[in-house]
């Protein structure tokens, strides 16, 4: 009976399984062979759904065929279709399937062909759309977003999206310790309220638990079987496989993402470069964010200096004009936007964060025409903040001008000795500008610009105090301040 069908059997590409009506199996080639496992001498009489049939879908299976042994009426003959076999090993795939019927229509022919490999080719083509579209949404959002919480949900949005993992979080890096944050994704609301419970009482430090390897190693990390993993402290929630990876800004480690789900799946390293990328993606929006904040804080400290320079410059011009003639008002103007500049001078080329006292006293004697071999300076290194150091430079300036024209330095034989040092337990700068061998000193009978100055605009600058005593062997100025915190 099966004479003309021996061709078909011996040169067809595809697997041929003949079934008789009643279905067992009629005829059975060598690719059928290769294919599901069983040698035709095996199968022949034996019913055909207990061979390759999904266990699921034999009830089926038989419900169809004795319908048309019944009815005449046929469903599938003459279509190509995909469906799933399994072989003898019990795998499950997929296989494209064709059936038609001899002329005496007494035998069922099906041609299949194991499509696995097409079938994997399009999930992995699949898969890299959709792969290329949340990055691209990721990206998107990293470049629009000044949000670091956004951007952080967004990406475990996409990573659980494509990967079908229930559960997301996030946990942000504070000093040495992984905190968690309120950034969760959960496909089903309150899955998560036991992992969020379990994971608020853990302190992930370096080591500890899934974030804490990650932080450890700097790279993913993948937990196949969460149940049997000793360094997962979350047990009995019912959780199967795990992993998390790092978000870096500028290869510092900042967050950890981690990720849950109830069955145990192997390691998947296609998914961890996704993720890795994923994660390169959201670190620039904190790269960024710090950026701007940093350009906005300078903008707004370069506006505070200007506005005191101008408010500085606006006092000295009223001052030194106030009653004085014009020529001499002109150059003392001069001279002490001259000091000025000296100050700015040292804290640009210190980035305008702080500037070394022994070069403001420096810059001063210098300033003001006096001869560095009459000033002595002494005193431990020390640098002082930019407001300081604007303020201090000019109150020097002045006071070593006023030497010059009437003090120390108005003399041959006259002196300056300038020193400084640290009192109070280290909390507190002393300068004392001392004058001697100039002309004997009267106190004033009125305060100038620049003992007004001096004795009140540079304590207030400083947060300290300033004493002027008008000794009879030469001026003293006292100068005291507490010193930032890092000089201490």
């Amino acid at each position: 009976m099966l004479n003309f069908l021996q061709p078909v059997l011996e040169t067809a590409l595809d697997a041929v399984v003949a079934m008789a009506p009643d279905g067992t199996v009629a005829a059975w080639n060598a690719v059928a062979e290769q294919v599901f496992g069983w040698t035709e001498a095996e199968v022949l009489g034996r019913p055909l759904a207990d061979l390759i049939i999904p266990q699921q879908h034999r009830e089926a299976h038989r419900a169809g065929l004795e319908r048309y042994n019944r009815t005449g009426r046929e469903t599938i003959l003459n279509r190509r279709i995909e469906i799933t076999a399994v072989d003898r090993a019990g795998r499950e795939f997929p296989v494209e399937l064709s059936i038609t019927t001899a002329p005496d229509r007494l035998l069922f022919i099906g041609f299949l062909r194991d499509i696995t490999a097409r079938r994997e080719a399009e999930a992995r083509l699949q898969r890299q759309a959709r792969e290329a579209q949340l990055l691209f949404e990721v990206a998107s959002l990293a470049t629009s977003t000044n949000s670091f919480e956004d951007a952080l949900r967004a990406c475990l949005n996409a990573i659980c999206d494509l990967t079908g993992w229930p559960l997301g979080h996030a946990l942000l890096l504070i000093g040495t310790e992984l905190v968690s944050m309120s950034v969760w994704h959960d496909d089903t609301k309150g899955a998560a309220d036991a992992l969020r419970e379990a994971t608020e009482q853990i302190r992930f430090t370096s080591g500890v638990g899934l974030p804490g390897m990650v932080l450890a190693a700097g790279e993913p990390i993948w937990i196949a079987d969460a149940a049997e993993a000793s360094q997962f402290p979350r047990k009995g929630l019912g959780l199967g496989a795990a992993f998390g990876f790092p978000l870096k800004s500028e290869g510092r480690i900042i967050a950890v993402l981690e990720f849950f789900t109830y069955d145990r799946v192997r390691p998947d390293p296609e998914l961890m470069l996704v993720v890795r990328t994923l994660g390169e993606q959201v670190g620039r929006v904190l790269e960024r964010k710090r950026t701007e904040d940093h350009q906005e804080l300078l903008l707004h400290e370069l506006n505070h200096r200007v506005k005191n320079m101008l408010s500085i410059v606006q006092s000295v011009a009223m001052q030194t004009f106030k009653g004085a003639a014009p020529r001499e008002a002109i150059r003392t103007f001069e001279t002490r936007l001259g000091a000025l500049a000296a100050a700015h001078d040292l804290l640009i080329a210190e980035n305008w964060e702080a500037a070394s006292l022994q070069e403001i006293v420096s810059k001063a004697g210098l300033g003001c025409g006096a001869d560095r071999d009459r000033i002595r300076t002494e005193g431990p290194e020390l640098r002082l903040h930019a407001r300081a150091a604007v303020s201090l430079s000019l109150a020097l300036h002045e006071l070593c001008t006023n030497a010059v024209k009437y003090g120390a330095l108005s003399t041959e034989g006259g002196r300056i000795h300038i020193a400084w040092h640290i009192v109070h337990d280290g909390t507190r700068l002393c300068l004392v500008w001392q004058e001697q061998g100039g002309p004997a000193v009267q106190p004033p009978q009125a305060r100038g610009f620049g003992s007004r100055m001096i004795e009140r605009a540079l304590a207030a600058e400083l947060g300290g105090k300033v004493e002027l005593h008008f000794l009879p062997e030469g001026l003293r100025c006292v100068i005291e301040a507490p010193l930032p915190a890092e000089d201490r």
